[in-house]
């Protein structure tokens, strides 16, 4: 029997593009992969890799997909790899059951509880020496006093994923008193679940990504570091466009923030440099795999197969130099963020044809694993149709809540 057929399988599960790169990267190692699907539409499902298993419905979702993962439980124990902070906490919260049958490829639980909560993370980084914007994880009594604490503009998120998706929005930007009297007087009974931060000025650009592996001594194994160039939704979002760049500074920030957490395991760390000091500031970090990781391995580090490495109890190679000046493009999320920061049709299609002049890596399309890309325009297009039949189109793209919009 060869070396192929003895590996443990892994088994991802899948979260939209961020699901769709892990089975492609462990595919890249050659590591036999089983997707597990909550979503019919998961653009995962037209790849060519991984065998697909499909939840099915139920009013008791967690029940459904323990129930198909008791189904997957073979020797050795396959490698278990979330894709969202959803599905982090899924396993997280059945930690004692499904260690008994998978490695779970996950932090510590005390990691876990601190990078889900937006306000417990800079709560423990205070007095560390570690920047991070201006944030207050109470808000006060008055819009007044919490525009006095932060200034003019200041952003407010919800503290956890459960927050966001109760609350039905992502952000809310404040950039006047007035549309801080209209949140305090539409908004107060979500106070509990909502931090705020200062908005720290500057471009897109100024915004960066550490996509990082931390080994069992707490250590940075891996890391790939890029310059963000634009988002979706705008400005305040996840990578629509980026650009590969080598970046030790961001590299030893996220080593420093990982002591703090005691970090173990993948970790996805946003910052955003502040020219008003020169410093890189710590805006949060996501105990998963990023949307980017996929683009990760197509620049060298492929951070999916050194964590089921890892979780296997393999040592890692010498990794390959991370590819700088390489670019990313998701096509789709370029479009919505472009179109929803009240660019033209005409600019939007400009910008595009300059960045795929670049060759860029994409989030859906690939040259070896072509359908997911037709497959997430049809996703989009039918969620479009769906949302125009129910009189919801004007907020397709608008995951952004501004209260003065």
């Amino acid at each position: 029997m060869d070396d192929a057929a003895c590996r443990p399988w892994a088994v991802v599960l899948s979260s939209d593009v961020v699901g769709l790169g892990a089975v492609r990267s462990l595919q890249a190692g050659g590591v036999p992969t089983t997707v597990v699907m909550l979503d019919p539409l998961e653009p995962v499902r037209a790849s060519r890799y991984g065998h697909k298993v499909l939840v099915p419905k139920s009013p008791d979702v967690e029940g459904a997909l323990l129930d198909v993962l008791a189904e997957l439980e073979r020797e050795p124990r396959p490698v278990l790899i979330p894709t969202s902070d959803h599905l982090v906490h899924f396993v997280a919260k059945h930690r004692a059951h499904l260690e008994g049958h998978f490695r779970c490829c996950i932090p510590p639980q005390a990691a876990i509880e601190v990078t889900l909560d937006k306000g417990k993370d800079t709560q423990l980084l205070q007095g560390t020496g570690i920047p991070f914007p201006k944030t207050v994880q109470t808000l006060p009594a008055s819009p007044a006093e919490l525009v006095r604490q932060l200034g003019l503009p200041l952003i407010v998120k919800p503290r956890t994923h459960v927050d966001k998706e109760g609350l039905g929005w992502r952000n809310v930007i404040i950039r006047s008193l007035a549309d801080a009297d209209a949140f305090y007087r539409t908004s107060s009974a979500v106070f509990s679940r909502v931090i705020a931060q200062e908005v720290i000025p500057g471009p897109d650009e100024m915004q960066w990504e550490c996509i990082c592996l931390f080994n069992a001594r707490g250590e940075i194994a891996r890391a790939f570091t890029f310059r963000k160039l634009s988002t979706m939704p705008a400005h305040y979002g996840a990578t629509s466009r980026g650009r590969s760049e080598r970046n030790g500074a961001l590299v030893d920030l996220a080593a420093a923030i990982g002591r703090r957490f005691n970090y173990i395991g993948i970790a996805d760390l946003d910052v955003k440099y502040d020219g008003r000091d020169g410093r890189y500031k710590y805006l949060e970090l996501n105990p998963r795999l990023g949307v980017c990781h996929y683009f990760g391995t197509r620049c060298g580090p492929n951070l999916t197969l050194d964590a089921y490495r890892l979780a296997c109890g393999e040592d890692l190679p010498e990794g390959p130099p991370q590819i700088e000046g390489r670019t990313f493009l998701a096509v789709l999320e370029e479009i919505g963020g472009r179109l929803q920061d009240g660019d033209s049709w005409l600019a939007v299609l400009r910008g595009l044809l300059v960045a795929l002049l670049h060759r860029p890596v994409g989030a859906y399309f690939a040259p070896d694993d072509v359908w997911p890309g037709p497959f997430a325009v049809y996703r989009i297009c039918y969620r479009l149709l769906a949302r125009a039949w129910r009189g919801q189109l004007g907020a397709v793209f608008t995951k952004q809540f501004n209260q003065s919009a």
